[in-house]
């Protein structure tokens, strides 16, 4: 079995599988015949190390197990052409026994081309978490008494290095200037002493990023608030903006699954509040919010303090894809949401949305919820998702 690490290559590789012996003319015509469904920036075809196994023919299987490594997840594609799916059957029986994990799938079926197409995207996208640090700014909340993760498991599960920052490492006081870029994201508040002073906080934040050399940020906010009567709200919000994944609370489990969708969905996601279950319905709520997320917005007070500027925002989209990793990243949440409203009430954070789920995504949150922070991204991303975590190797619950 091959022994190669599974990240370290920059495009998905595919390996044709015949019996032994087979004409040359057997591979040219699947080149040609399935061509259309293999882009060449993001796919080659290979004779080893390969991370999709085609199936042209029966008699390859032992040709397949030979390309393969334990714990590691392929793609299986095959047809009804010469006994292909026969072939493919059996070595997906091999590989169930043997810790691989797999997922077979035609590839004459007009979804194959968007399945391949998921599978770059989170097969790069997890490769790139890889070697990337994640800055966490303070102490994880005290309430987050069910989401504390261990920077050694998120190392070894996702390859991200955690770094512990101290609010003592910003030098508010020698910050003089704004950039005018956060200052005209904003411009549309009368309250220009706080702008200001938000203004700070976003860039002692975002003078960490260089400095430490970080991809991404979990700032402990409530701090800050409490003891300067200033909120990160709005510069969480402009970090994330600028394409940099940052969770308040310093909330770690969902600083990750803000990476991990940046990488594999090029998409920001709202770190937000479950406020409320009721039968098929779920309410979402929380004071920042990525604002490309948005079709519009407007600063109001952070709820819990009532201080400093949050954002009320209205989300995009009629359908949102939800999901959460468990503290161990052994498990990611993942469930499709049809906008059901976005509310506009005093008495919970700034910006809310009501979507309607599932029975069983209903009986998640109900039963066993990971925790209460979930992100929340516009469109549905669930197919994407799920082969992220089966390339990871993370179990998935809907």
């Amino acid at each position: 079995m091959s022994s190669t690490p599974f990240f370290g290559r920059d495009r998905v590789r595919v390996k044709l599988l015949a019996f032994p012996g087979a004409d040359a003319s057997v591979y040219d015509r699947a080149k040609k015949k399935y061509m259309s469904l293999f882009n060449p920036e993001e796919m080659e075809f290979v004779n080893d190390k390969p991370d999709i196994l085609m199936f042209l023919t029966g008699g390859s299987e032992h040709v397949a197990i030979e390309s393969v490594q334990e714990y590691r997840f392929y793609l299986l594609l095959a047809s009804r052409e010469a006994n292909s799916w026969a072939a493919a059957t059996e070595v997906k029986a091999w590989m169930n026994q043997h810790n691989i994990r797999s997922l077979l799938i035609n590839a004459d079926d007009p979804s194959t081309i968007d399945i391949l197409k998921d599978f770059y995207h989170s097969y790069i996208g997890i490769r790139r978490l890889h070697g990337q640090r994640l800055g966490v700014v303070g102490n994880p909340s005290p309430w987050l008494v069910a989401s504390i993760v261990s920077p050694v498991q998120l190392h070894a599960k996702l390859g991200i290095e955690q770094v512990d920052v101290s609010w003592d490492d910003i030098v508010f006081k020698e910050i003089t200037q704004v950039s005018p870029d956060f200052v005209s994201l904003f411009s549309d508040t009368q309250n220009i002493a706080e702008l200001t002073e938000s203004g700070k906080i976003y860039e002692g934040l975002a003078s960490l990023v260089p400095f430490y050399q970080l991809n991404a940020l979990a700032v402990e906010c409530f701090t800050l608030v409490n003891q300067t009567g200033h909120t990160a709200c709005l510069a969480l919000a402009k970090l994330n903006y600028d394409g940099i994944p940052a969770a308040c609370e310093a909330d770690v489990c969902s600083a990750v699954a803000i990476m991990l969708s940046a990488e594999v969905c090029h998409s920001i996601p709202w770190m937000a509040n479950v406020a409320l279950v009721k039968s098929n319905s779920l309410l979402l709520t929380h004071c920042t919010v990525p604002l490309q997320q948005l079709t519009s917005f407007k600063l109001d007070t952070h709820f819990e303090t009532n201080k400093g500027l949050a954002i009320a925002g209205q989300i995009k989209g009629e359908e949102v894809t939800i999901f959460r990793f468990d503290n161990t990243f052994n498990h990611l949440f993942i469930t499709k949401g049809n906008v059901v409203s976005r509310p506009k009430g005093r008495s919970a954070c700034r910006t809310q949305l009501e979507v309607e789920i599932t029975n069983s995504a209903s009986q998640y949150f109900l039963t066993n919820p990971f925790g209460n922070h979930h992100l929340v991204v516009p469109g549905n991303w669930t197919s994407r998702l799920k082969l992220a975590a089966k390339l990871i190797g993370i179990d998935v619950v809907e």
